[in-house]
This record gives C-alpha cells, sequence and structure tokens, in this order.
C-alpha cells in the first residue's frame, strides 16, 4: 500500500498545480487570441482610421477571455480616460509579456510614425512570423514530448522489474523498506519530469504542470494496484 504521507502531498500538490495550470491556460487564451484583436486594429487603420478609433470599432469581435479586457479598455476612453493610461491598464490585466511588447511597440507608432496603417501593417507581419514560428516549434518538439512520456514508462516498468523479481532473487524478504524508497523516486520522477517537459516544449515551467498532474496520477495509479 502507497504510505499515506507520499499520497497526501501527492494529491495536494495535483491539486496546487491544476489550480496554477488553470490560471496558466487562461493566460495563454488571452495571448492566442491577441493576434486576431490586432489583425482587426490593422484592417481598421488601413482604411484610414486612427489607433484609438481601430480599437473602438475592434471591440465588436469575439477574443474569447481577452473580450472583456478590450471593452473595459474602450469603456474607459469613452469616459474620457487618456488612450496611454487606458492602454497600459489592458496590458496590467492581460498579464503577458508578449502583448506588452505590441502595445509597446503601438504605442510608439501612434507617437511617432506619420502613417500608421504601414506601420501596424508591420507589426501584424512580426505577430503573423512569432505565431508560425511557436506553431513550428511545438510541431518539432512534439516527438520529443512523446519520447519523454515513453521514457518515464520505461522507469515505473524497470522499477517493477526490480521490486517484483530482482530484490526477492536476492533472498530480501522485507520488502517495505525497499517499497517506501521506490514509492519517494517515482514520485520525484514524475514531477522532475513533467517540469522538464512543459520547459523543453512550451518553453514554460508552468506549463509542465500539466505535464506533472498527468505523471503523477500515473503514478499514484502504479504505486496503489501494481507496486
Amino acid at each position: 500500500m502507497i504510505n499515506l504521507i507520499v499520497f497526501v502531498l501527492s494529491a495536494i500538490l495535483i491539486c496546487f498545480s491544476a489550480v496554477i495550470y488553470y490560471n496558466y491556460l487562461k493566460n495563454k487564451e488571452i495571448r492566442e487570441f491577441f493576434p486576431k484583436f490586432f489583425q482587426e486594429i490593422y484592417n481598421n487603420t488601413s482604411t484610414g482610421m486612427s489607433l484609438v478609433e481601430s480599437i473602438r470599432k475592434s471591440k465588436e469581435g469575439n477574443y474569447g477571455r481577452l473580450t472583456p479586457l478590450i471593452r473595459n479598455m474602450c469603456l474607459q476612453i469613452e469616459w474620457g480616460t487618456p488612450f496611454k493610461i487606458a492602454l497600459e491598464n489592458f496590458e496590467r490585466k492581460a498579464n503577458n509579456k508578449f502583448i506588452r511588447k505590441i502595445i509597446t511597440l503601438a504605442e510608439r507608432a501612434a507617437d511617432f510614425s506619420t502613417d500608421i496603417g504601414n506601420t501596424m501593417r508591420e507589426i501584424n507581419e512580426y505577430i503573423y512570423l512569432t505565431k508560425e514560428l511557436e506553431r513550428e516549434r511545438s510541431t518539432e518538439l512534439f516527438p520529443q514530448l512523446i519520447s519523454l512520456y515513453f521514457i518515464f514508462f520505461v522507469f515505473l516498468g524497470i522499477i517493477f522489474i526490480i521490486f517484483s523479481f530482482f530484490i526477492p532473487s536476492i533472498g530480501i524478504m522485507d520488502l517495505s523498506e525497499y517499497k517506501i524508497l521506490f514509492q519517494h523516486i517515482i514520485i520525484i520522477e514524475a514531477i522532475l519530469s513533467g517540469i522538464a517537459m512543459g520547459k523543453i516544449t512550451e518553453n514554460s515551467y508552468i506549463a509542465g504542470l500539466k505535464h506533472l498532474t498527468i505523471l503523477l496520477l500515473v503514478s499514484l495509479i502504479f504505486l496503489f494496484f501494481i507496486l
């Protein structure tokens, strides 16, 4: 039977990871819808609208979790909040480095560019290129992710063989201490592997919490029913 302390700590870690990863997904959705929002801004500025007019016009679209932030920014502008402050509030609520960078570029363009439409086009092309590079990176790293999962399952198989066949074969009858040791090793391996997967595939340790949760659940099932 799995050690109670190991089980409780694993369960707490799974719940904690799930909460943090849920917040990460919300932020990720905001980032993923931002290119669509900026595309609308570019389309509007290309027709001769100012940046402020373009943003107010684009609020009519649907941008997932980004939508309420956009509408709140537009509402602030309509209430007389200076455009720069409204942008800063939007940037703070979006809480994303990529969005912050693009907003800064757009703000500078509004202040200094004589052709706002052309500048928005260049920024929009930069966003598109960035998304394409991320998509290619994700596609290229997917086989590596599968390999990491496969390695973890092989690791569990080796642990099972050692515990079930090798240790008893050398005359050790009391397996309780070894079982606790293997439990700790498996849980630690699941945590480290999950975090590493997130960093490798999405360049984010927080993204690894998804893999950490999956590996911990698999580990608990293995420890409960197999080991």
